[in-house]
């Protein structure tokens, strides 16, 4: 059977090769294009993918580099918090060792990872929920210090016996924070339900909790009398006043000398009160100041903070 691909030639009396068709020609012309056309594809693809990931990586390198600008500045801020804390720990011991000739128990302090709860949280959102806890204890941390300064400057210049006219203790059995306490400053009335400048601090406890004086001193008033219901004022003879209000029973009278410590009336509902509680009032030279700045001898550094913490949050008073 003759080959189709060879042709004879007269002219020269040989076979020649008789060349690619046209459709042949078509198919290996489409052929080379859709090769190159894959080449070109895959080219643009490789160098479209060196791109995007360099992009990616310089995104992720500055976003790192923030991140740890960030992070040291968390960490800065927190060294500082520490020491600061440091400073307030010291003065708390010497607060107790001049009052009480001993030094307070620090096993309060708990040792575990207060951060344990953000392991599982992204980064970003850990640096904003530290930064504001921080700029938090921040602010809590200078006043404390600035109160504690002030302590110690009176515990220098006063001599113990006159310590014992200082309000110090809490005017109820609290130590463990089991009444809820309702704190100083613009809270809401709970009868007229406005915004009112609340002089004191609430203790919402049951009717016949004992009330304790707060400091040595001599019973001014004790008595009955409008919105306050049944109260006591104890002038403390040195600058310092105490007032219990809404007391069931009263157990002193007027003139009374008091120690702190002595029994001097029961928790009640009398006068402007919705429920049972004791309302405390801490007066200096005339003007009323937070009480619960004035519970260093019987709260440790911890539970004072906590206590601080309630009575700062609550937006309501009791009477």
């Amino acid at each position: 059977m003759p080959d189709n691909k060879y042709k004879f030639n007269p002219n020269t009396l040989e076979f020649e090769h008789k060349g690619r068709s046209k459709a042949e020609k078509m198919l290996v012309s489409g052929i080379s294009i859709l090769i190159g056309g894959v080449f070109i594809f895959l080219l643009i693809f490789i160098i479209f993918s060196f791109i995007y990931d360099a992009k990616n990586k310089r995104e992720s390198d500055n976003e790192y580099k923030i991140l740890k600008e960030q992070y040291q500045v968390l960490s800065e801020r927190k060294l500082q918090n520490d020491k600061y804390l440091e400073e307030l720990i010291e003065k708390d011991k010497a607060i107790y060792q001049a009052v009480f000739k001993t030094m307070p128990d620090n096993s309060v302090f708990d040792k575990k990872n207060p951060f344990a709860k953000f392991s599982d949280k992204d980064l970003r959102i850990i640096f904003d929920e530290n930064s504001l806890r921080i700029s938090g204890s921040e602010k809590v941390l200078q006043n404390h210090k600035k109160q504690y300064s002030e302590i110690i400057k009176i515990l220098k210049k006063k001599e113990p016996k006159d310590l014992k006219a200082i309000p110090a203790i809490q005017p109820i059995f609290n130590n463990y924070l089991k009444y809820p306490v309702y704190g100083f400053g613009n809270k809401i009335d709970q009868v007229y339900k406005s915004l009112v400048f609340h002089p004191g601090i609430d203790y919402a406890a049951p009717e016949g909790t004992v009330v304790f004086a707060t400091a040595e001193g001599k019973v001014k008033k004790a008595g009955r009398v409008r919105g306050l219901g049944n109260r006591i004022i104890i002038d403390h003879g040195n600058g310092y006043k105490t007032l219990y209000a809404h007391l069931d029973d009263i157990n002193v009278f007027q003139g009374k000398k008091v120690e702190r410590g002595d029994k001097i009336a029961t928790v009640g509902l009398t006068g402007k009160a919705l429920i049972p509680h004791l309302h405390y009032e801490v007066i200096y030279k005339g003007k009323q100041v937070n009480p619960v700045n004035y519970f260093f001898l019987d709260l440790n550094p911890d539970k004072f903070f906590k206590i601080n913490e309630m009575a700062s949050k609550s937006g309501i008073s009791l009477d």
